[in-house]
């Protein structure tokens, strides 16, 4: 999966993912803010070895699956693609438009908006099926919920999907329109 957005939603969500055994490829347009993420995400998991919550092979393993992007471009083969960005919806649709030119028309796109219309993000997209809201809590490690929005034109199965890979990474996923 790749998340867009290396703020304190996206970390977290990146965090989740990793823990969870998924390869997460993190981009963020300010220079070496991935590499940060990556970073702050990795003394978690030291902190959480001291304490004995994680083994250091284990911490290695999560630290193994983080690699940070530079280009949109590098998350051609993602199946998910999570948004974590400014909570503005011009440049949430600008983000979409460009990522449906790159990846797969298998790979679900979706946004961790806590306040914009998912219907009104998608508006502009060629497929919006593939589309939903995927909002984790702050802090994501600890709040075990996600709501999965569906949007007028998403398919049924991308909310299943996202639903499943919730449970995954240890959340309770609870459907919203």
């Amino acid at each position: 999966i790749s998340i867009v957005g290396t703020g304190a939603m996206g970390r977290g969500i990146a965090q989740i993912a990793a823990q969870a055994g998924s390869q997460v490829l993190l981009f963020d347009t300010q220079p070496d803010a991935a590499g940060k993420a990556i970073s702050a995400i990795g003394s978690v998991w030291d902190k959480q070895a001291e304490k004995g919550k994680l083994t250091a092979s284990e911490v290695d393993a999560c630290k193994a699956r983080l690699k940070p992007c530079s280009a949109l471009t590098d998350l051609a083969g993602c199946d998910l693609v999570v948004e974590a960005i400014v909570e503005k919806l011009d440049t949430k649709q600008g983000l979409f438009k460009q990522l449906e030119g790159i990846v797969s028309p298998n790979c679900a796109l979706v946004t961790n908006t806590s306040s914009l219309s998912v219907t009104a993000i998608a508006a502009g997209m060629q497929h919006p099926q593939r589309f939903a809201g995927y909002h984790f809590f702050n802090p994501v490690p600890l709040m075990k919920v996600v709501e999965v929005i569906a949007g007028l034109k998403t398919d049924s199965a991308v909310c299943a999907q996202l639903s499943s890979y919730a449970r995954q990474m240890g959340h309770t996923a609870v459907q919203a329109a």
